[in-house]
C-alpha cells in the first residue's frame, strides 16, 4: 500500500503558521533488522528499506507535540501524538480511512527550528494510527483528530538527523514566470537563464482553498524571486528567492468571488 502526501484541503482549513510538519512512513517500509543505534538520543542515518519513501501531512498548529507517560513496566514510557487535520475533502478523507488501522514510524519537524524526532522505532512495535474525532466538533473545528500510539519502551522518540525521502517534485520549467497547480504538493524553481520572477500560479478554485502546496528552490544563477503581491501574500512583506535547498508553504486562500491568492505559511 502507498500513500501520497495530505495538504489541508477544504473550506474550513484556516491555519495561520506551520509549526511542525509531520512525516510518516509505513512500518513494511522499515529496515527493521537493520534499524540504527542512537547515539546520544539521536538516529542520523535512514531508517527505511531501500527505494520506500516518507510521506507527509501538514497539520493544525501545535498538535504534533509528543504526550509521554510511564509504562505499564518499570523504566518505560508510553507515547501518544494527536495531530489534528483541519477540513474534510475527499482526497482527506479517503486518506484517512486507508491509514486508519496501519502501524508506522512518525517524523516530525519543528518548522521553526528545523529540528526533526523520529518515533515508533522497533522497540515499541511502531505507532497505531486510529482516529479519535472525525467531521465537526463541538469547538467548531472540523476535520479529524488522528491518535499515533506506540508501547511504552524505554526510549519512546529520539532526534533525528537522516534524510527524509520524499517523491520527486514537479518540476516547472526554467524562465516561467508562472505554472498550473496539478495534485502535486512540492513544485521545484528551476535555475533560469536570467532574473525570473514568479508572477501567478494558476488553476485555483474553491476545491483547493485551504491546500498548502511548496515552492521548493532549484536556482543558482538566477534564482526566480517570488515577491509580495495580492497574488503572494509573503510574512512581513518579505521576498523569497528559489536558491536551491530553499523552501516556501502557501496556503490557498480565496480572496474574491472568483479570486484566489497564496498565503505564505512557513519559509526556509
Amino acid at each position: 500500500m502507498t500513500f501520497d502526501n495530505l495538504t489541508v484541503q477544504g473550506k474550513q482549513a484556516k491555519m495561520s503558521s506551520l509549526k511542525f510538519r509531520l512525516y510518516l512512513a509505513l512500518l513494511a517500509d522499515v529496515d527493521v533488522e537493520n534499524f540504527p543505534k542512537a547515539v546520544l538520543a539521536t538516529i542520523s542515518s535512514n531508517v527505511l528499506l531501500p527505494g520506500k519513501k516518507h510521506f507527509f501531512v501538514d497539520t493544525k498548529v501545535n498538535t504534533i507535540n509528543p504526550t509521554g507517560s510511564a509504562g505499564d513496566s518499570q523504566g518505560t514510557i508510553g507515547l501518544v501524538l494527536s495531530p489534528q487535520i483541519e477540513g474534510i475533502s475527499k482526497f482527506s478523507l479517503d486518506w484517512i480511512y486507508k491509514l486508519n488501522g496501519e502501524r508506522v514510524v512518525g517524523f516530525w519537524e519543528n518548522c521553526e527550528t528545523g529540528e526533526k524526532f523520529i518515533a515508533g522505532s522497533p522497540c515499541s512495535g511502531g505507532l497505531i494510527v486510529s482516529v479519535q474525532s472525525l467531521g465537526k466538533m463541538e469547538d467548531g473545528f472540523n476535520g479529524a483528530v488522528l491518535n499515533l500510539t506506540g508501547d511504552a519502551c524505554p526510549e519512546p522518540f529520539y532526534f533525528y538527523e537522516g534524510p527524509i525521502l520524499l517523491a520527486a517534485p514537479m518540476v516547472v520549467p526554467a524562465n516561467s514566470t508562472t505554472f498550473a497547480l496539478a495534485a502535486d504538493k512540492q513544485y521545484l524553481l528551476s535555475d533560469n537563464t536570467a532574473a525570473n520572477e514568479l508572477e501567478n500560479i494558476t488553476g485555483a478554485d474553491d476545491d483547493s482553498v485551504g491546500r498548502i502546496i511548496e515552492l521548493v528552490g532549484g536556482g543558482n544563477a538566477f534564482p526566480t524571486t517570488v515577491n509580495p503581491s495580492t497574488t503572494f501574500i509573503l510574512g512581513n512583506g518579505l521576498s523569497w528567492s528559489a536558491v536551491q535547498g530553499s523552501k516556501l508553504s502557501l496556503q490557498i486562500v480565496k480572496t474574491g468571488a472568483n479570486t484566489y491568492a497564496f498565503y505564505e505559511v512557513a519559509r526556509s
